[in-house]
């Protein structure tokens, strides 16, 4: 390293220090993981005469070139929707004293926040219908991941099963999490869209855990009773995953026979954002609360008998005995878990149920017109909550990009060598702009 950069304070004997403690050379050879195509290399293409204002324009009129979702009429879907987001909760959630809360490992000072924690996890447990929840995991993905990490710590099995109906980005976080470990993922096929019972009972053999998603990859329900009573092993866990606004409709997990359930919070009414933070759901049965990862809150009193909170339960292997612990994480996504504790407490059980019956109510109304268009067919009929897809009569991925240019946004799924439509209607989309889609659809294949 020949420059010191400004911004680290450090000398250029220090970073040579550093460096020979690392084990390596030079930076370079620090870095040399990074592919070339995607390192800076060194002109960020500004004029070095611009001032701090002149800057901000440019960058400001760069932005103004994206097309936003919330600019047009969203109906994107696969695993984040444009779920209409209460002003109440923005309002509470961007208070100081929770946008700047740090780690409570002081419950004295922590009161607040460990609170939030406590009633975020018996609103996963209703939700669920099991015993136990921690404070949240880093997204729904993560939480499947860590669910498989549960289930192979509870069996003398090393098999996962994850049926083809799983979303892929779901399925690539779990490989990812098990490629280091003894574990053998196996694949379960489908049948018209959902998993193969029958497959599934061939499989499930010497199994740890099965993940099963509902509404799967495809939009459609699956049936996580039926899997549990074809599973050949019982003590092979059930991993119920699940969108957690179409439970106020559905069975719940723990009432289907799950022993974990897992989701992703963003549909909690977290705006939709390139990226993330999104919120990661875990629970599970109470015989497994010492296996569950991350942050548990309890509700307790104090010597003077006033109720307080504090953290429980929670294993130091996971901070200082890495190679002993059941799972590496130990954080939580505090505010996001935060913002889905108000939303859920505004929207009620009744609330709730409500909703997602009228995102259900929209979509069954959309899929119903585009299945009248000429050309157009829901493959796998409408056992859909909110989202599905659609065989059209020209590539979808073209449909999508004619669609941008009048502000409508929609996806594709990949699907067994053919490419779908995917659509998902949220509360927030109106009869006109269905209409409008629907419309749009059968002028741009006539």
């Amino acid at each position: 390293m020949t420059q010191t950069h400004p911004y680290i304070p450090a000398t250029e004997t220090e970073e040579q220090e550093m460096l020979k403690a690392i084990g390596v050379q030079s930076f370079e050879e620090l870095i040399k993981i990074i592919p070339a195509e995607l390192r800076a290399n060194g002109e960020l293409g500004l004029d070095p005469s611009l001032s701090e204002m002149e800057v901000s324009s440019g960058f400001n009129s760069l932005g103004s070139m994206n097309r936003p979702a919330a600019n047009g009429i969203c109906f994107l879907g696969g695993g984040a929707y444009d779920h209409y987001t209460p002003e109440t909760a923005k309002a509470i959630v961007q208070r100081s004293e929770f946008y700047t809360a740090y780690t409570p490992y002081q419950a004295e000072v922590s009161q607040g926040t460990l609170q939030v924690m406590y009633e975020f996890q018996s609103l996963v447990c209703e939700l669920s219908g099991l015993d136990v929840a921690n404070a949240s995991l880093y997204d729904g993905a993560s939480a499947a991941a860590e669910a498989c990490l549960l289930a192979l710590s509870a069996s003398d099995c090393e098999k996962i099963l994850l049926p083809e109906t799983l979303c892929p980005r779901t399925r690539a976080v779990i490989e990812t999490y098990l490629q280091n470990r003894s574990a053998e993922v196996v694949s379960v096929a489908s049948r018209d869209g959902r998993i193969d019972l029958d497959n599934l009972a061939a499989e499930s053999t010497e199994a740890a855990g099965v993940v099963i998603q509902s509404p799967n990859y495809l939009g459609l329900l699956e049936d996580w009773a039926a899997a549990r009573r074809v599973l050949t092993n019982n003590d092979t866990l059930l991993i119920a995953a699940a969108d957690p606004l179409t439970l106020g409709l559905l069975e719940s997990p723990g009432a289907a026979g799950a022993d974990v359930y897992v989701g992703e919070g963003q549909t909690l009414g977290i705006p939709l954002s390139y990226g993330g933070p999104y919120l990661g759901l875990m629970a599970t049965r109470e015989k497994y609360i010492r296996r569950l990862p991350g942050r548990i809150a309890g509700r307790t009193v104090d010597r003077q008998g006033h109720p307080g909170f504090v953290m429980v339960l929670r294993t130091r292997e996971q901070d200082i005995r890495r190679e002993k612990a059941t799972s590496n994480i130990c954080t939580n996504q505090g505010l996001m878990a935060l913002w889905a504790t108000v939303y859920l407490s505004m929207l009620g059980r009744e609330g709730l149920q409500r909703l997602a019956r009228l995102c259900f109510d929209k979509s069954q109304y959309l899929g119903q017109a585009i299945a009248g268009l000429q050309g157009f067919e829901l493959p796998f009929g409408f056992g859909y909550v909110k989202e599905f897809v659609v065989r059209t009569p020209i590539p979808a991925r073209d449909l999508c990009s004619r669609a941008e240019k009048e502000d409508l946004f929609m996806g594709t799924v990949a699907w067994q060598g053919e490419e779908l439509l995917r659509l998902a209607v949220t509360e927030k989309r109106t009869k006109a702009e269905m209409d409008h889609l629907v419309d749009f659809l059968g002028k741009a294949t006539s």
